[in-house]
């Protein structure tokens, strides 16, 4: 078979050519945002052992190309659903007509996740997830979503590392020509002040230096923030313990399911990503042994 002929990719042969990018990605074979060359040139052997069809890598790359555009639109589908719910069993938005018709303006191509959400999901999401971006690996905590791995907070604050830039006391105002002194005034060119700070009067004779008081209110402020960042972070923490992976599996195992099963194995290549554990954690238990073993078979026909 000639090998300019054009590619056709049904469902099985994007099957075959996603497992075997992902065997490329998994190998250390995409350095940076797509495989390397002799990646290519090994997917596209391979292809052709399984398959008989003879692609180039230039068409291999340009499947690449589609899938990675294909599942950052299907990620910004995904974002835009708001309220309408999910259908688990063809893994799109469940809305009516008039919502997609308005999707199809605002999202340009998402109509053909309209029937049918994204094929390959998992294998796609070992290929694109960590080099796409929907506006969501950026922590806005207005969102309430905590971010996918938390950060931690010093306990201690180092004092020695704040500067305050005046060090020195404000200089005293000479009185006014037009008010001498009072003769109860004693005889010195400048006359004592008296300073609002902070909304209250103090008199210089029972003031703080400045460069102290400033010092003090800056680490005041600074233990607020500190206490509510780090309440804020062990928040985030425990969200991350209820939907790691392990806890997620523990699931898996208390309905019965055995290691080496097909849901089980499913259940490994789904909870590499966070959104699936949220998925699963979220259905009622009765639903989630069946909706592993529709994924297992619409990931490997079986």
């Amino acid at each position: 078979m000639s090998s300019s002929m054009t590619a056709e990719w049904d469902e099985e042969n994007t099957r075959i050519v996603t497992n075997l990018m992902v065997t490329q990605v998994r190998a250390g074979n995409r350095p940076n945002k797509i495989l390397t060359p002799s990646a290519f040139e090994e997917v596209a052997l391979q292809f052709k052992v399984r398959t008989g069809l003879d692609y180039t890598s230039n068409q291999m790359k340009n499947i690449w190309d589609k899938l990675k555009a294909d599942y950052a639109l299907f990620k910004k589908l995904k974002l835009k659903e708001t309220g309408g719910g999910w259908d688990f069993v063809l893994n799109t938005v469940k809305q009516d007509k008039e919502w997609w018709k308005k999707a199809k303006i605002d999202l340009k191509g998402c109509g053909k996740f309209q029937k049918r959400g994204l094929r390959n999901e998992e294998n796609l999401s070992i290929m694109f997830e960590d080099i796409t971006s929907d506006g969501t690996d950026h922590w806005n905590p207005s969102t309430g979503i905590p971010p996918s791995s938390s950060a931690a907070i010093p306990d201690t604050i180092d004092i020695e590392a704040i500067t305050d830039v005046d060090l020195l006391e404000d200089p005293q105002v000479p009185p006014s020509p037009a008010m001498p002194p009072s003769p109860s005034m004693p005889h010195s060119p400048f006359v004592p002040s008296t300073k609002k700070r902070l909304g209250k009067t103090i008199d210089d004779k029972h003031k703080k230096p400045r460069t102290a008081q400033v010092m003090q209110d800056e680490i005041t402020q600074i233990k607020i923030i500190a206490k509510e960042s780090q309440e804020t972070v062990q928040s985030f923490i425990k969200n991350d313990d209820a939907t790691s992976v392990a806890s997620t599996m523990n699931e898996v195992l208390a309905l019965g399911i055995l290691e080496g099963s097909d849901e089980h194995y499913i259940a490994t290549e789904l909870f590499i990503k966070r959104e699936q554990r949220e998925m699963f954690l979220h259905m009622g238990v009765a639903a989630r042994k069946d909706w592993l073993r529709r994924k297992f078979a619409m990931t490997y026909g079986k």
